[in-house]
């Protein structure tokens, strides 16, 4: 189980997630993952004439749509992903710790970024030409078993719907009006849209991490449910490009706001 931001330290995050733990893991919402997650058949290849009046402004013809499966996958499916690299650091290279590894799964079609945890800050990103770029505004995670007291499904309860009525309770704490990505100093639309909940997967997560970042690694697969705010944007074009992002969670007294300064080669 965990509530992770990428801007919250380890100490914030034990308290974070013990506040979760007493307050909400008795409430269970009737939840369908699929309700949550972006269905659709748009591809890489979807024109710009194809989609919504509002997402044919300059940044959003920079990102995939939210119904869009880039290289074969949907947005959930990505977060995934996401967290199956994420988990394989430990506490010496954990992104979040270490912003020289913000960049930190670079194979394939698609690279995947970090957040920044210092709020305002930015890192330097270098990538070949021709590679989309996945990256979450917010995301959170929850999973089983966890070392907290009663953290169990009620009797009767899926674990899947479980964990799902807890990651989409959590999202629901973030203030989508704040959401905010702009490329290249264009505003992208719509950020409400590209919320998004996996199904049910296993992970494995470095046991290591339990001591940095994630107080329920236990070193085994584990069942898992992740959700957040991602945006994945399509190739830039070579040169030098600004992302900015800024999300806010009042009822956390979190901000993350981060720049990534890419050079594209």
């Amino acid at each position: 189980m965990k509530k992770l931001l990428f801007t919250t330290a380890f100490f914030g995050l034990m308290l974070a997630t013990c506040w979760f733990s007493a307050c909400q893991k008795d409430t269970l919402n009737s939840v369908s993952p699929q309700s949550y997650q972006a269905t659709g058949l748009d591809n890489i290849g979807t024109p710009n004439a194809d989609l919504p009046v509002t997402d044919r402004a300059n940044a959003n013809s920079k990102v995939f749509p939210p119904t869009a499966h880039p290289y074969g996958k949907s947005y959930a499916e990505w977060t995934e992903v996401w967290l199956q690299q994420f988990y394989t650091y430990d506490c010496a290279t954990v992104p979040w710790v270490h912003p020289e590894n913000t960049l930190f799964y670079s194979s394939g079609p698609v690279y995947i970024m970090a957040g920044i945890q210092e709020v305002g800050g930015s890192v330097n990103i270098t990538i070949p030409h021709g590679k989309a770029l996945l990256f979450p505004m917010v995301n959170v995670w929850w999973n089983h078993p966890c070392p907290f007291p009663g953290w169990n499904p009620p009797a009767g309860v899926p674990m899947e719907d479980w964990l799902t009525s807890i990651v989409v309770g959590d999202l629901s704490n973030v203030d989508v009006s704040s959401l905010s990505v702009t490329i290249d100093g264009d505003e992208v639309s719509n950020l409400g849209s590209y919320m998004f909940v996996s199904d049910l997967f296993t992970a494995t997560g470095n046991p290591d991490l339990i001591n940095c970042a994630d107080p329920c690694v236990t070193g085994d697969p584990q069942p898992t449910v992740m959700g957040g705010y991602y945006i994945m944007l399509k190739p830039l074009s070579k040169g030098q490009h600004t992302v900015h992002y800024h999300t806010e969670i009042p009822a956390w007294g979190a901000v993350q706001d981060g720049t990534y300064n890419i050079t594209v080669l």
